[in-house]
């Protein structure tokens, strides 16, 4: 009987999206449940194959209902309830939006096409809770509460792009090719990118 070798591509990614989901629950507590799901949104549509991105979002949207409702003790009302699955809806839409921005910028510049997918992110997200909310939720969305919010993503989604340049220095990942390659790499999972 021979023993197989752990796939250590699938094993570093699954090591990778650990990574990200602790760093962004960290994110939620130090800024009181605001996980920057704009950023991550965009870090999983560059760099990931669909399904891994998909499944990045959902496992940090999950973790932070566990925090809200489990750490923070969010009340077990309906109200709440809404706000979740609102936030849960608008991370995916806002991942699958990204992959789309990505794939219209696949001509432009790297620096272009990373910029222009977190604002079509991190306006699908905005414009997703907005659709979604209850009316009399405006002060919500007030200029210097979105403002706010942009700039805790702005600045996770640099944050998120450097770590990511970081991994790949240090071979925990295999590359970043994706973002500048996008076109040779099938985006159905089928794709050995991280």
């Amino acid at each position: 009987m021979t023993l197989q070798q752990p796939d250590t591509q699938l094993s570093n990614r699954f090591i990778w999206g650990g990574i990200l989901t602790v760093l962004t629950t960290a994110s939620t507590l130090a800024v009181a449940c605001g996980t920057p799901f704009a950023a991550l949104a965009t870090l999983a549509a560059l760099f990931l194959p669909r399904r891994d991105a998909l499944v990045l979002i959902a496992v940090n949207w999950l973790a932070n209902q566990a925090i809200g409702f489990g750490l923070l003790h969010y009340p077990l009302n309906w109200d709440c309830y809404r706000g979740g699955i609102s936030l849960g809806i608008a991370a995916l839409l806002s991942t699958m939006a990204a992959m789309l921005a990505q794939g219209a910028l696949r001509n432009a510049a790297t620096a272009a096409r990373a910029i222009g997918s977190f604002a079509v992110a991190f306006v699908a997200y905005e414009g997703t809770l907005f659709l979604v909310s209850p009316a009399g939720r405006g002060a919500d969305f007030a200029a210097p509460v979105v403002l706010y919010i942009f700039y805790v993503n702005a600045i996770a989604f640099v944050a998120l792009l450097l770590l990511q340049t970081t991994a790949v220095a240090l071979g925990l990942i295999s590359s970043l090719a994706s973002i500048t390659d996008r076109e040779a790499v099938p985006r159905d999972g089928a794709g050995d990118r991280p």
